[in-house]
């Protein structure tokens, strides 16, 4: 529990969710915390306990009614607002929507003419996490979506695990060091995994 009664998730200040916006490496912490079942979706209960995590505090016994009608009045909105298929849970695409990330870090490099070391470099610096020189976990789910995205594609986990899996069959490892990293980013590659994605 941080200072500010904010329960943290997965090392996530969820404040942190309704104030700025998420890193990719947040957002798939965020998302693996709260998809328990890892069926792609925030079904009801899922999407709620989200809700209550982010608006109310984590002993409910003082919860006041205004509290209750804004934390209700916001699960109306978001769902309104961001669920565009009507089907009453969030998609990974949704929900990254509603909670805003930042601005795909990848968009910066790869369509750089020449990525150097010191690209290499900031990449595992901004998905490493953990502070431990490898992107795993979250850390490569968060890496392949920023190439979906670079790529035009909407989030989704299939997309991300079908990433994930060309990402392992390429570099031998699903714990990418800057080697892996720099035999990702070659044009050839992405495009096969953008082959990948649309299979």
């Amino acid at each position: 529990m941080s200072k500010s009664g904010n329960k943290d998730v997965a090392g996530v200040e969820l404040k942190k969710l309704r104030n700025k916006k998420l890193t990719s490496t947040e957002f798939m912490q965020v998302w693996f915390h709260y998809d328990k079942d890892k069926s792609g979706y925030l079904e009801y209960v899922e999407f709620s306990q989200f809700m209550k995590d982010l608006f109310l505090k984590k002993d409910c016994t003082d919860i006041t009614p205004e509290q209750v009608e804004k934390y209700t009045a916001e699960v109306i909105h978001l769902m309104d607002t961001y669920d565009e298929n009507r089907d009453g849970r969030f998609e990974m695409n949704e929900l990254a929507k509603a909670l805003k990330i930042e601005e795909n870090y990848l968009n910066k490099i790869i369509n750089k003419k020449s990525i150097k070391d010191k690209h290499i470099q900031s990449i595992l610096t901004h998905y490493n996490s953990n502070v431990n020189d490898t992107i795993e976990g979250p850390e490569l789910h968060a890496f392949v979506g920023d190439i979906a995205r670079y790529l035009g594609l909407k989030l989704s986990l299939g997309v991300i695990e079908a990433g994930v899996t060309q990402v392992k069959d390429t570099v031998g490892t699903d714990t990418m060091d800057k080697a892996a990293i720099k035999s990702i980013l070659l044009d050839g590659t992405i495009q096969k995994l953008k082959e990948t994605f649309k299979g």
